[in-house]
């Protein structure tokens, strides 16, 4: 089969075969309709949301741009020399999306060894499950050195602030001292700009939110924090912006036209792996990444826990510093170059696909608990340890335990689709359900043949747009041991956990895909009959 590399210093973009063909019919196109100047020139024209933006006056982080990241560097680098001065070394992120994962990302990877403990690691919160919450208020010196950044701009974010704030009055701060502890970054008009100006916190001011925001202040404000090297990260990915406005080795045009082109040809799944040691949880950030830009015309899934990959036409393998002779296509490069590469191939991937990346990802308002919950099916287990079964598929609710339910359940997934397992438990990996549920994906993954999309605790952007999901879904939800109630409300923390999840199963269902709910009793024993289950015990 052909092969071809496109190298850019550092990074390097390698196709083969029937990937380097879909991707050579589509640059023609993208040249002609001069893509790579109107990316570099921010040209409201390419997207109707950037149009409508740019009526109201309203700037957007745009693809792998750092000029927003670099105008608000010194005011990071002032707020990180307070909070050190305060004690402060840890953070926590309240925000999620793509732009949260990046800071999560950078934090990580960008850190500089420091003997004195700067440098702290970075904790992304994007929901309202109590286990994380619950270590961080139980641990009095870890509270004592958290400080909280403030990205998230909706009613979820707003209840994980107050669940903070109060942790930190009980602690006995003032009101002065608890405004010290959070830092919100926002659009100077949204919700939490006001509120941040209300209740005192430092406010630093971005453009309008989108899936770009890897070197915006919504990812470099929460990492440099955190203690990693801005003024270096800026610098590496300004010198990688040449590159992608020339019409030979330029690896964002190249590499998006691989996405679009791939997706065109009809092959719709993005499958992610080969993860470098030196970027844990880049695959996560790049799905996400396509995810909020594509709408559902790409699907991304990231190849982890053992996920068995069989070959099929609607499948391509995209692996990071990977075999350029034997996958279908690598990317190779440094952080900084990564961040760049990858957003400008998002948007040339969406205009490709004729999606709009820049437009706002709406996510329902959380439903009531008593929407959609009912009597379940039948339960699998002992009272206190069993799993509930929720369906509403017909085919589905003949079935009559846990293991058949399985076995129907992975027939129900068709060769062009994929199993989507979204858990609405706690994803830590050593305290939390994160492991047990990675290995139930991969065991689903073997037993239905075809990817699995694993979420925590919502689902992608395709619900609910314009296109067509291919999706079969398996929500896991959980009993709450001891959950955390949410100050000046009527509910907890888990209550709200089981709405998002009872809203979601609804979007789903509305959108025409096969559903079911299991409900674990108990967590732990919950998933270690799933477990049981998958392999294909009785």
């Amino acid at each position: 089969m052909s092969f071809t590399a496109v190298v850019s210093g550092e990074t390097a973009i390698t196709a083969r075969g029937p990937l380097k063909e879909d991707a050579e019919r589509v640059l023609g196109r993208l040249w002609i309709d001069q893509v790579p100047v109107r990316l570099a020139s921010e040209d409201a024209s390419l997207w109707p949301a950037a149009a409508t933006a740019g009526v109201e006056g309203r700037p957007l982080c745009w693809p792998g741009q750092p000029g927003p990241g670099r105008a608000v560097l010194d005011r990071a680098e002032e707020l990180r020399a307070q909070a050190r001065e305060d004690g402060l070394t840890d953070v926590v992120l309240l925000g999620g999306g793509a732009p949260a994962c990046a800071a999560e990302l950078i934090a990580r990877a960008h850190r500089p060894a420091a003997p004195d403990g700067d440098g702290a690691p970075l904790l992304v919160l994007d929901g309202p499950e109590p286990g994380p919450l619950l270590r961080i208020r139980e641990d009095p010196e870890r509270l004592d050195r958290t400080m909280v950044v403030v990205t998230g701009d909706d009613p979820g974010t707003e209840t994980l602030r107050r669940v903070f704030a109060e942790a930190l009055r009980d602690r006995g701060l003032s009101p002065a001292g608890v405004a010290r502890r959070f830092v919100t970054v926002a659009e100077p008009r949204a919700a939490a700009a006001k509120q941040a100006t209300e209740e005192g916190h430092p406010l630093v001011e971005a453009p309008a939110a989108t899936a770009f925001g890897a070197l915006s202040p919504y990812a470099l404000v929460p990492a440099a924090l955190a203690g990693a090297d801005m003024a270096t990260l800026l610098d590496e990915a300004t010198a990688v912006l040449p590159s992608l406005t020339r019409p030979e080795n330029n690896p964002g045009l190249v590499l998006g036209a691989i996405l679009g082109g791939a997706v065109r040809a009809g092959r719709r799944t993005a499958v992610l792996g080969g993860y470098p040691a030196a970027l844990p949880g880049i695959a996560r950030w790049v799905s996400l990444l396509l995810d909020e830009t594509t709408r559902g015309r790409l699907t991304p899934i990231v190849q982890d826990g053992g996920l068995p990959l069989v070959p099929a036409d609607d499948l391509f393998l995209v692996t990071f510093d990977g075999r350029p002779h034997q996958d279908d296509a690598t990317v190779a490069g440094p952080l900084a170059a990564q961040l760049v590469v990858w957003e400008y191939a998002a948007a040339v991937a969406s205009y490709l696909l004729e999606a709009d990346p820049l437009a706002p990802v709406a996510r329902p308002a959380p439903m009531t608990l008593d929407d959609g919950t009912g009597e379940p099916l039948f339960a699998d287990g002992d009272h206190g340890r069993a799993v509930e079964v929720h369906t509403t598929v017909p085919a589905l609710a003949d079935t009559s335990g846990l293991t058949e339910l399985l076995d129907a359940l992975a027939a129900r997934v068709g060769p062009d689709e994929h199993l989507a397992l979204l858990a609405y438990l706690d994803p830590d990996e050593a305290r939390g359900q994160g492991a047990q549920v990675r290995r139930l994906a991969a065991l689903l993954a073997a037993r239905c043949g075809r990817p699995v999309k694993l979420g925590w605790g919502a689902p992608p952007p395709a619900i609910g747009n314009d296109h067509p999901d291919a999706g079969v879904y398996l929500l896991v939800t959980g009993n709450v041991v001891r959950d955390v109630p949410v100050p000046g409300r009527h509910h907890r923390l888990g209550m709200l956990q089981l709405a998002r999840a009872l809203g979601d199963a609804r979007d789903a269902r509305a959108a025409g895909r096969p559903v079911v709910r299991l409900h674990l009793q108990n967590r732990w024993a919950g998933l270690t009959r799933l477990l049981d289950c998958a392999r294909g015990e009785r």
